[in-house]
């Protein structure tokens, strides 16, 4: 395969990665009712079906681009991919909430190892040919919402005619064509050394899932219960802590200047 028709492929392919990655906070929609129904989800519970995922791919996002830089962008790449065909298996098979939750978590990880690797991807590709890198990135922004929108559509066409746990099966064979396809199509990116800032990620990802919580529950616990309030302050005091771990460290997720 020629160089220049294998950088525009791995550009669709890089694409598609991330509408898959924005489809997966709508797809859920519509089947929320039926997973409700035959997972045993509480009403406030339900809504974790997404915040799993989005808490997930958020909180990690930084620990993500990080690893990238580190062992390298198509390693990482492939890795996010294996993370997300095991949590849609998960998911899909998933025979109660706690276990529906899991595989959404391990949907959103995968999903924090692809983006930033992804944009590496690209950066390298057509980094160096501006006019190309301008189109590149013009296609690669316009697949979020197109994911977004999509997913929207699917879900309920996927409710509607099959059942919800379709869902997720349906990643999976975009997933083992995605880890099949990038050692032909990704360009090696080398590793570098220098450390991961582990207790930052696990501060922030606490910290964004215990204020998510606190603002899901409050409805039902009102706003100025000691369960809504305790758990806003401990997710504000974890995000305080992330920021303190980011001012100590010499190589921050994220650099505070």
């Amino acid at each position: 395969m020629r160089t220049d028709s294998r950088r525009w492929w791995a550009l669709g392919f890089l694409a598609l990665a991330q509408f898959m990655v924005i489809m997966d906070t709508s797809i859920i929609g519509v089947a929320l009712p039926k997973m409700q129904s035959d997972l045993g989800f509480s009403p406030d519970g339900l809504s974790w079906v997404f915040n799993a995922y989005v808490v997930a791919f958020g909180g990690l996002l930084l620990l993500g681009g990080r690893l990238s830089d580190l062992l390298g962008a198509r390693r990482m790449f492939a890795a996010g991919w294996v993370i997300t065909l095991g949590g849609s298996v998960v998911a899909a098979l998933a025979g109660s909430a706690g276990v529906e939750l899991t595989g959404r978590v391990l949907q959103g990880a995968g999903a924090a190892l692809i983006a930033p690797s992804a944009l590496t991807l690209l950066m390298v590709l057509f980094g160096a040919r501006p006019k190309e890198l301008t189109k590149a990135l013009a296609l690669y922004g316009a697949a979020a919402p197109a994911g977004g929108t999509a997913g929207v559509f699917l879900g309920g066409v996927i409710t509607e005619w099959l059942s919800w746990p379709w869902i997720f099966w349906l990643y999976v064979p975009i997933s083992l064509i995605a880890i099949a396809a990038t050692p032909a199509l990704m360009p090696a990116t080398p590793a570098r050394r220098g450390v991961v800032d582990v207790a930052g990620a696990v501060a922030v990802t606490a910290g964004l899932a215990l204020t998510v919580f606190a603002i899901v529950r409050a409805p039902e616990q009102g706003w100025g219960s000691a369960a809504t309030l305790g758990a806003l302050a401990g997710g504000i005091a974890l995000l305080g802590i992330f920021l303190a771990i980011q001012r100590a460290r010499r190589v921050p997720l994220v650099r505070l200047g």
